[in-house]
């Protein structure tokens, strides 16, 4: 069956399913979707899983996926790994089932984020969270708050910025004012 899984963890995601084919990019091209067509339309009596797995997906590369991924050829599934759902178009969304597998959970924040303020937000600047430490927070946050849509955005572009190497404070910020403005 043909899926997305939002994941912190490409490689572990791959080890587990043991894919027949994979794709893998830092950011999904439309020449990555043509080997993926090349892939999928191999004759095949078996079932065959198709995964794909990018940081980014271009509008024009998703675009070119949703027709493969409307009428995929017999015996194919095919798997896409995002970080986060808002890194796919809703028109892909809507035709595969979404599956969350999110593996930095051990690492979780203690920090009390039921209610932040001012002072919290310069103590949490103050300490030298590490990237895991910012990563626990934001799932946490992402776990346990009634988030709108937006929020989700910003927390989950500020993953991709912790990645990025960006600024740890600078995200950290950007977070905690986010939540501020909810309470």
């Amino acid at each position: 069956m043909s899926k997305i899984i939002i994941t912190d963890d490409f490689e572990k995601v791959i080890n587990e399913l043991k894919p027949d084919e994979k794709v893998l990019a830092d950011e999904l091209k439309v020449e990555d979707v043509q080997k993926i067509r090349e892939f999928a339309y191999i004759a095949e009596k078996n079932k065959k899983t198709i995964l794909i797995a990018a940081e980014k997906y271009s509008v024009v590369s998703q675009n070119a996926l949703l027709k493969l991924l409307e009428e995929p050829p017999k015996n194919i599934d095919f798997i896409l790994l995002a970080k986060s759902k808002y890194a796919l178009l809703d028109t892909i969304k809507s035709r595969l089932i979404l599956e969350k597998k999110i593996y930095n959970t051990l690492n979780e924040s203690d920090i009390d984020i039921s209610s932040i303020t001012n002072d919290k937000i310069l103590d949490l600047l103050k300490e030298d969270l590490d990237v895991n430490e910012i990563k626990a927070l934001i799932y946490k946050i992402m776990k346990s708050k009634d988030l709108n849509e937006e929020q989700m955005e910003i927390l989950s572009n500020a993953i991709k910025m912790i990645e990025l190497n960006i600024d740890k404070k600078a995200v950290l910020a950007l977070i905690m004012m986010s939540l501020k403005e909810r309470i």
